[in-house]
């Protein structure tokens, strides 16, 4: 790829006790084939010894940046970084994960082959995850997506580039606009899951285009563990999020709310899938009150897929047994692909 200059990268990687999967993540950065990068490491009150790994770091380049603050979660270290961040672009890495050399330059490269876009996203490499999969969807990729398509895909679980932030990178001037004497888009510190789904829905709606390239080049780390596998309180904000993504949604037309709540029942069905699991019949009863809310209006939407629309209520009666068939055929034709 022809090396250019074009602004300045802020990077920003929140980092909570993830001292042993750290390094990977800042080499990977320091490596990037894009040298114009400010590289902001939010330490969010770690106690093992990701600050001080975070400080020796610092020592040796420049471009690494560590603030300190007490534990406020991962929306509030985000918020953070956004708000110390100098450079033209803002873009996202979890502390635990690790990016391909060409990220950076990859993903600005299409701000200046497609001007009118606001968002810039990339695939991304998938480890660890329980059913073998490898990468995500590729669905829109190659084309500048309008903001109601990037809102489709962004809200479409396993088919495009969903609502993560650390696949994307954004023009650093939308984070400086105010609305009512505050800045319009920060994370929502009250969610701890599907906060960054709602912030890249709410930009998107706001007039944002997107280009979506197919090329993997982020490093996903499934663990056990993560704020996505944690079944608490905090978990179930995820709901909350969702309930406001599906408004927005709404705003457009029923099509799109119906693709933001098919979203939402699936996810609501993995969490029934881990409440059978684990033995929770509260989350699972709650679980199952998700579903049955939306499940009849999806069943009569003429706008989905009907394959997609026929697995919802198998899933809802037999949510083990479902999960494991899944699993299992995903795990035969990996074996025939590999």
């Amino acid at each position: 790829m022809e090396r250019f200059e074009g602004g300045k990268i802020s990077v920003v990687v929140p980092v909570y006790n993830t001292e042993t999967a750290l390094s990977a993540c800042v080499e990977s950065l320091l490596g990037q084939t894009y040298r114009n990068l400010e590289l902001l490491f939010v330490d969010d009150g770690s106690t093992d010894g990701s600050a001080a790994l975070l400080e020796a770091y610092a020592k040796r380049d420049d471009r690494i940046r560590v603030i300190r603050q007490q534990n406020g979660g991962v929306s509030a270290a985000r918020n953070t970084g956004i708000d110390a961040a100098t450079g033209d672009w803002i873009g996202f890495v979890d502390s635990d994960d690790s990016v391909e050399p060409d990220f950076c330059e990859t993903l600005l490269s299409a701000f200046f082959a497609h001007p009118e876009i606001g968002v810039s996203v990339c695939n991304r490499f998938i480890h660890g995850h329980p059913n073998g999969q490898e990468t995500g969807g590729a669905a829109g990729a190659g084309t500048v997506l309008s903001p109601r398509e990037a809102i489709r895909c962004a809200v479409s679980i396993g088919q495009s580039f969903e609502g993560y932030l650390w696949n994307k990178l954004f023009r650093a001037e939308l984070f400086r606009e105010m609305q009512n004497g505050r800045p319009r888009f920060r994370l929502d510190p009250s969610l701890s899951v599907c906060e960054d789904l709602l912030l890249c829905v709410e930009i998107f709606a706001a007039g944002q285009s997107a280009f979506y390239t197919d090329r993997p080049l982020y490093h996903y780390h499934y663990r056990e563990g993560g704020a996505l596998r944690t079944l608490d309180e905090k978990r179930m904000s995820e709901f909350a999020a969702r309930d406001r993504v599906e408004r927005i949604a709404a705003s457009f037309d029923e099509a799109l709310l119906h693709t933001a709540e098919l979203s939402r029942v699936k996810s609501a069905l993995n969490l029934l899938y881990e409440a059978k699991r684990r033995h929770d019949p509260a989350l699972a009863a709650r679980m199952k009150r998700e579903v049955d809310q939306r499940l009849g209006s999806l069943l009569r939407a003429r706008d989905l897929p009907r394959a997609e629309k026929l697995k919802l209520p198998v899933r809802r009666m037999f949510p083990v047994w479902s999960m494991r068939a899944y699993l299992g055929k995903r795990r035969k034709t990996d074996g025939k692909t590999r």
